[in-house]
Order: structure tokens, then C-alpha cells, then sequence
């Protein structure tokens, strides 16, 4: 829990004002966690890639899944275009 603030109900600590980036992560999971989050990462600058998966992953995880008719929707999972998915099929 923050500093002096031991005592706060959630619905009090919302009302004091999150910074732009901690109020948007407690919307999304929630005051709690976005405190433990505040406390472990504050002052550190983090960029997220755009991808949530490592490449060498998704290549094992389509050549493994493709089943010849499925290439859109692994496309669309592992958020590449159909055409890399091809490329990645063809080149074995």
C-alpha cells in the first residue's frame, strides 16, 4: 500500500487523482494491482513491443498448428499478415 495511505478504502485512493499512466492501468487491472505495480516499477521507463509474442514462438506455434486451410485466423492470432504466414510456410 502507498505511503500514509494504509487506512483508504479503494473508492477514497481513486478520488485522490492517479497520474495519467496509473490511472489508465487501474482501469484495465484494477487499483490493487496497479499500486504493486507502481511500487516495483516506479521511476523506470518501460516500452512495450507491439507484438506480445517472440518470433522464434510464433513460427514454431503455425508450423506446428497450420493444417492447410487455417492461415487467416493464425494471421489474425499472432498478429502478422496471411502473407508472412505464407512466406513462413513455404520456406519450411
Amino acid at each position: 500500500m502507498l505511503e500514509g495511505m494504509e487506512g483508504f478504502k479503494v473508492e477514497k485512493v481513486e478520488s485522490f487523482g492517479l497520474q495519467g499512466v496509473y490511472e489508465e492501468l487501474a482501469h484495465i487491472i484494477g487499483l490493487e494491482l496497479t499500486i504493486n505495480v507502481f511500487e516495483t516499477l516506479k521511476g523506470q521507463q518501460i516500452t512495450f513491443p507491439s507484438r506480445l509474442y517472440e518470433r522464434e514462438y510464433v513460427i514454431k506455434e503455425v508450423k506446428r498448428r497450420y493444417n492447410g486451410t487455417n492461415l487467416k485466423e493464425l494471421a489474425r492470432e499472432f498478429n502478422y499478415t496471411e502473407r508472412w504466414i505464407r512466406e513462413l510456410m513455404k520456406t519450411g
